[in-house]
């Protein structure tokens, strides 16, 4: 316990030590170099010789360490390399090391294409190759489905055939519907069906994977049920083929994707089955016991048949300017001629009071329904043609079959006629044609 009149006591104790006094007490002056330890041999005295000081410019020398040090000096040597060999040296004996420009250049010679003629096996059929010689020595698709049907994309059509068949398809379908309503009903069910036969096997050879077997009984359900049930039955059909579509891909029948595959399998059943069924529709209208539906489904075809006939005609002898690209070989002057024989068909149907109801006065037809009726044909029919020459045109191909020399398929020679049915039956209700004086 230190005393509080010592001169020291201003220290706490709190400090922990004190300078000790006497012989003990450190040695103020220490000498650069001398251990703090007491061990007065060990000193760095003899070392400015190998470590120089910091403020002096380098030496590249290195100490040693332990022992007498020795400065180490590096004096890297000169790589040598080695020499080429002489028949090294001659392979760039003509290269030059000055510039040339681009033009001086010489141009290579061009590379004989590849063929491989040797047959293809299961194996290549599942591989990629994507060539260029391979691409262009396989036919297209459109040239396989087309020799498949003894036709060919740069062939003309046979008119006289072509004609032939024409007449013989209006003295079928006018027998039949002079025969009844239900004649008639068998004839265009048939017709559609066929026309979806040939769609869907189109599509298939395209590489799509449709539902062909609901497709067919929806397309040919159609007609009977409208007939039966009128136009509610055309929501019915359709609203089934959706569900029973979608659970085609649901279950796993279908292998494709269900975009594509109901896709190309609602477009078949709209375009053929939901369009052709006006002509049921047509056909199912009567005011009694006295059928009208006939002479409508009757001038529907004249409408038709008057723009094919005057299309065919007048585009082969004045055309000129292309209409579409979705069908290079119809022209605009086709097009005009094509409508003006369509709305003049209807002018003489109206002239002449047949075929009744939409001629004849007595069941709200007329001169003015007719006129209207083959303006409305006129403008509806290119819409189908150049319609169905799309999809064609989209699968490559020129006809959807071959069952109709000089026409190609039905739906080739109905493509028209599809869009004007609805056109006839609605025409028919805005005037209210087929009703009673």
């Amino acid at each position: 316990m230190t005393d509080s009149n010592d001169p020291n006591s201003g220290q706490s104790d709190a400090e922990g030590f004190r300078v000790a006094e006497g012989a003990d007490a450190l040695d103020d002056d220490v000498a650069p170099g001398r251990s703090v330890f007491g061990d007065d041999d060990m000193s760095f005295d003899d070392d400015d010789a190998a470590v120089p000081h910091w403020s002096e410019p380098a030496t590249g020398a290195v100490p040693q360490v332990g022992g007498q040090a020795e400065a180490v000096t590096f004096a890297p040597e000169e790589p040598v390399l080695a020499e080429a060999e002489p028949e090294d040296l001659a392979a760039w004996a003509d290269v030059s090391s000055t510039p040339r420009w681009a033009d001086e250049e010489e141009p290579l010679p061009p590379a004989a294409p590849v063929v491989d003629e040797a047959p293809d096996t299961a194996d290549d059929f599942f591989a990629f190759d994507d060539s260029e010689a391979k691409r262009t020595a396989e036919p297209s698709l459109g040239a396989a489905l087309n020799a498949t049907r003894g036709t060919s994309n740069d062939s003309e059509r046979d008119l006289p055939a072509a004609v032939i068949v024409g007449v013989g398809l209006a003295g079928l379908i006018l027998a039949a519907m002079w025969v009844g309503p239900a004649a008639a009903l068998i004839v265009v069910t048939l017709a559609l069906g066929l026309a979806a036969v040939e769609y869907f096997n189109a599509v298939r050879v395209a590489g799509h994977q449709p539902a062909v077997l609901l497709g067919l009984a929806a397309t040919v359900t159609m007609p009977l049920a409208v007939y039966w049930r009128g136009e509610a039955a055309m929501t019915l059909i359709l609203v089934l083929s959706v569900v029973f579509g979608s659970l085609w891909y649901l279950t796993g029948v279908g292998n494709e994707s269900a975009v594509r595959g109901l896709g190309t399998t609602l477009l078949g059943i709209l375009h053929i089955g939901l369009l052709g069924s006006f002509a049921a529709l047509l056909l199912s209208l009567n005011v009694g016991d006295v059928d009208v539906g006939t002479g409508m489904l009757t001038a529907a075809i004249l409408i038709t048949v008057g723009y094919d006939v005057g299309a065919l005609t007048i585009g082969k002898a004045m055309g000129r300017t292309p209409l579409s690209p979705a069908s290079p070989n119809k022209t605009m002057e086709g097009l005009v001629g094509g409508m003006v024989v369509a709305v003049a068909a209807g002018v003489i149907m109206g002239l002449l009071g047949q075929p009744s109801p939409f001629a004849g006065d007595d069941w709200g037809g007329g001169l003015g329904a007719a006129l209207l009726l083959g303006i409305v044909g006129a403008l509806a029919a290119p819409i189908g043609d150049l319609a169905e020459s799309q999809i064609k045109r989209d699968l490559g191909i020129k006809d959807m079959g071959s069952i109709l020399p000089g026409h190609g398929g039905l739906l080739d020679r109905f493509d028209g006629l599809l869009f004007v049915l609805p056109a006839t039956y609605y025409v028919a209700r805005l005037l209210d044609v087929g009703v009673p004086g």
